[in-house]
């Protein structure tokens, strides 16, 4: 792998940001349907879906379960799966 300084404009730098209000909401559940498609793509079972939203280890997802709810989670499941 190439090893390069980051140049101040670097298109590839990560940057985060903190979204409030109801596009907080919106964004999140958006973030949880994409993490659940992916999931149920590679043949999880959706207990063993909710199980990676319980866990704080997965901080994206707990995120979502953490400010949601499991009964909201469950929602998606039902939703997308």
């Amino acid at each position: 792998m190439a090893e390069k300084d980051y140049e101040e404009d670097d298109p590839f730098e990560l940057v985060g940001t903190r979204l409030t209000g109801p596009e907080a909401n919106d964004a999140l559940d958006e973030m949880a349907r994409v993490f659940i498609v992916e999931f149920v793509r590679m043949g999880w079972t959706r207990e063993r879906i909710l199980a990676v939203f319980r866990n704080p280890f997965y901080r994206g997802p707990y995120e979502v379960y953490r400010h949601r709810g499991e009964a909201h989670v469950r929602r998606l499941l039902e939703e997308v799966s």
